[in-house]
């Protein structure tokens, strides 16, 4: 092996350590509690170390978060695989991604709309390679979707097929998306300011009502 490459195999595995750290605060306190002090003492490590792997402590949260995806990505596959149609398919991915993000709100946000997408894509990039296993086994056009660091992006991925399908006009794919993603957002803020006082199911079933209403605005 060369030395280039066992340099890099040190440098994730200390990536690894604050990772593991910022998600055991993450899970024993709160995101709210995490703080770079306490990352690095739970680690080990000086703070002037963890700044040398992360750009600062939203950054490290960004990897941290990353964990949290493993669940969904792991049952993604089997969820969908009975939908008979594209538009079907959008909807259950959107149901289990909800499911999964409604459980997880900052989180979630902290990933999708707090991250600056460049960083976002560097992120799932090292996330994954220090954590190969957390991606699981995945259809092309699913790792296709996953790739895609943007929410924005992640969600038209899903939306196009039903275009191409004559469910919808392909023009309208965009504006759809974007109202979707909108709408996601929106509870998915309502859930984190509301304290835990919203049920969540209730909130995942309302979302994909306005899916579907959202659908069927633009049907051909």
């Amino acid at each position: 092996m060369s030395e280039k490459s066992l340099k890099e195999r040190q440098r994730l595995r200390t990536m690894s350590h604050f990772i593991d750290a910022a998600h055991e605060i993450i899970e024993n306190e709160g995101i709210e509690e995490i703080t770079v002090r306490k990352v690095a003492d739970v680690a080990g490590y000086n703070i002037g170390t963890l700044y040398n792997y992360f750009k600062n402590l939203d950054h490290l949260i960004g990897f941290a978060g990353v964990k949290y995806l493993k669940d969904y990505y792991a049952v993604l596959d089997d969820y969908i695989k009975e939908a008979d149609n594209a538009e079907v398919r959008y909807i259950k991915i959107w149901q289990l991604f909800c499911k999964y993000s409604f459980e997880r709100p900052k989180i979630w946000k902290a990933i999708f709309f707090l991250t600056p997408n460049e960083d976002v894509r560097e992120i799932f990039d090292e996330y994954f390679e220090i954590y190969p296993g957390d991606f699981g086994i995945h259809s092309d056009d699913l790792i296709t979707m996953l790739n895609a660091p943007d929410i924005f992006d992640r969600s038209r991925q899903c939306l196009a097929p039903v275009a191409e399908e004559g469910i919808i006009p392909k023009e309208c794919v965009d504006e759809l998306n974007e109202m979707t993603v909108l709408v996601y957002r929106g509870i998915l803020e309502r859930l984190i300011t509301s304290h835990d006082e919203l049920d969540k199911k209730v909130e995942l079933e309302k979302f994909v009502n306005f899916v579907k209403i959202g659908l069927n605005a633009f049907r051909l």
